[in-house]
């Protein structure tokens, strides 16, 4: 790839997966899905290819890269033009986003094996993932938002696929009317702009200079959408909800791309966060609270994607608070690492639900190490990178740098992001010993035995699953592993990003793999997820041995914590709704009082 023609195919990575929709409207190949992971896998190479030319010092951080630009695409919009822009951070979030959809794509080749539609599934994901390929190359808000809709409107498709059974299409439809309030947010952020500003580098470039008129309420709209799109605060009701699609669904929606959206969102206009401290502040407290909301709820699960799926909740509140005190480059190396590890989680937890024939009840699992190694394996790698074990695993590194930042944005919030690495790692330990230790929910009851439930012909049986749900979560695993050396001790992922998104001169981490932050937050985490073992659900595991006071007290008081908490999350999306919109009216009073 050499020159403005290869810029060119960069930025029409995009629409690599459409070719694969056409096949799949003709029924072939008659293994449905059988070559779509070619889209994914091309957009990863042509993101790859990018970057190196980023990297042999072409471009700085992709900045003056050319543009695929179609003027008067949309006229009734005063940024009528079509624009994707492959800068160095749209490069890497397309890497990830092709790495991630790469190894998904294969994963449900085994997974939707016995299903009739599977021409129908690949077709949703093939549009899916154009669209967020879309949304991260798109150059203005315009192009945005047409990659920003199609994201949702395919998300509505993926999670109701199974629309036969009850809940699916409710649960679809809550995606959708979250994501229309996102895209009603970007709307009125393009109507609102000032002239002149037709690209988000002339946004950055117009709020660094100070002339970025109604900054402050421009900033609330994007971060609104960010909020939509990333299930934070009120608009979080759509994700654990949308646990009622197929298991690849959940892993791809959770990890890298629809959720990771808005988040990346939020790192693309950091600049104009940066000159509105009021939406900065209301970013960091609703962050913050989504963060402990999410990890105390994740705790009252008995659904193993849904603890899952408020686990990536708390994760991405965490993200938001590192927006919100100014430290975009933290969220980021976040997003990165957040991306392989939680796609693991979900994808080896998809592999135990399948060989328990659907079963997602963790209190109906329990003692599976054995019988499910690989799954077993995989599950622990990921579990390990989000609490945050030191040096080995690529969710300490970043979350590392999100604790130190935070810490000297202010000591008190420092101090409660560290103590919180204690809820992540219960939530995580919880889920982990619930399903791979213990005994089967049926054995704890004095049902059949473990030998017959592992090989026996029921419902209940055991079945090992098949290499296409292993060994294409290998890369994965590496990822959850590795990513962390995308940045420490080298710095490529800062390079990659400099003129983009402001990178500090230094990390905390400098040329080492850990800081003693990190160290004290990695054990806290080490010991809530053994602590967790504690919250595990009473019949899917033998009976513990006597508790100390203390650790009954701490047990009683988080169950306390997350059963009242539970109350707000009925199940109507009338009442999510409702409160959606009183927090989005005192939100933009409290900006426009401000302002």
């Amino acid at each position: 790839m050499t020159g403005l023609v290869g810029w060119a195919l960069v930025g029409w990575a995009w629409a690599l997966p459409l070719p694969f929709i056409v096949l799949g409207l003709f029924g072939l190949p008659r293994r449905g899905g059988a070559v779509s992971f070619l889209g994914p896998l091309g957009v990863l190479g042509l993101a790859l290819v990018g970057l190196a030319h980023l990297g042999d010092g072409s471009f700085v951080g992709g900045a003056g890269v050319p543009d695929v630009r179609i003027d008067g695409f949309l006229p009734f919009l005063r940024d009528a033009a079509f624009v994707t822009h492959p800068d160095g951070l749209a490069l890497v979030m397309l890497a990830v986003v092709g790495l991630v959809s790469t190894c998904i794509y294969l994963y449900a080749l085994g997974y939707m094996e016995q299903d009739e539609n599977r021409h129908r599934f690949f077709a949703f994901l093939d549009v899916f993932v154009a669209s967020m390929c879309l949304l991260v190359l798109a150059g203005n808000i315009t192009t945005l938002l047409i990659g920003w809709a199609g994201v949702g409107l395919a998300s509505f498709l993926l999670i109701s696929f199974w629309w036969e059974r009850p809940g699916t299409l409710s649960a679809g439809a809550e995606a959708l009317a979250a994501n229309a309030i996102g895209d009603a947010a970007l709307l009125l952020a393009i109507v609102v702009l000032p002239a002149g500003i037709y690209s988000f580098d002339d946004l950055a470039i117009a709020a660094r200079q100070g002339s970025l008129v109604q900054h402050d309420l421009i900033a609330f709209l994007l971060i609104v959408a960010a909020f939509a799109k990333s299930a934070q605060g009120p608009l979080y009701f759509w994700l654990p909800s949308a646990m009622a699609g197929p298991t690849p669904v959940s892993a791809l929606l959770h990890s890298a791309t629809m959720v990771a959206a808005g988040v990346y969102l939020g790192v693309r206009v950091s600049p104009v966060l940066a000159v509105s401290p009021d939406v900065s502040r209301l970013v960091l407290w609703v962050g913050l609270f989504t963060m402990l909301f999410g990890g105390v709820m994740s705790l009252r699960q008995d659904n193993l994607k849904k603890g899952l799926a408020f686990s990536s909740v708390s994760q991405l509140g965490m993200m938001f608070v590192a927006l919100g005190i100014g430290a975009p480059f933290a969220a980021f190396f976040h997003l990165v690492t957040h991306a392989a590890f939680k796609a693991l989680l979900f994808t080896s937890a998809g592999g135990v639900i399948h060989s328990l024939h659907g079963e997602e009840r963790i209190s109906q699992m329990g003692g599976l190490r054995k019988d499910l190694p690989g799954p077993h394996l995989l599950f622990l790698i990921g579990a390990l990178s989000l609490i945050g074990l030191p040096i080995v695993t690529a969710g300490a590194a970043s979350k590392d740098l999100i604790l130190e930042s935070a810490l000297h944005h202010d000591r008190w919030l420092g101090i409660v992001m560290v103590a919180a690495a204690g809820l992540t790692g219960a939530y995580a330990g919880r889920l982990y010993f619930a399903t791979f230790y213990g005994l089967r929910g049926m054995d704890a009851r004095g049902g059949d035995s473990r030998e017959d439930a592992s090989h026996g012909d029921g419902e209940h049986a055991v079945h090992a699953p098949s290499g296409w749900l292993v060994w294409p979560l290998v890369p994965l695993a590496l990822g959850a592993l590795g990513f962390g050396f995308l940045e420490v001790p080298g710095g490529l992922l800062s390079r990659a990003l400099v003129g983009v998104v402001e990178v500090p001169e230094a990390t905390p981490l400098g040329t080492g793999v850990v800081t003693g932050l990190g160290l004290v937050a990695g054990a806290i985490g080490l010991a809530g997820f053994f602590a967790g073992r504690l919250l595990v659900p009473s019949q899917s595991m033998p009976a513990p041995a006597p508790r100390p006071v203390w650790v009954q007290a701490s047990v009683d008081a988080l169950d306390f914590l997350a059963e009242k908490t539970l109350a707000f999350h009925t199940g109507r999306t009338s009442h999510y709704l409702l409160a959606t919109l009183v927090t989005t009216a005192l939100a933009v009073a409290f900006v426009l009082t401000r302002s």
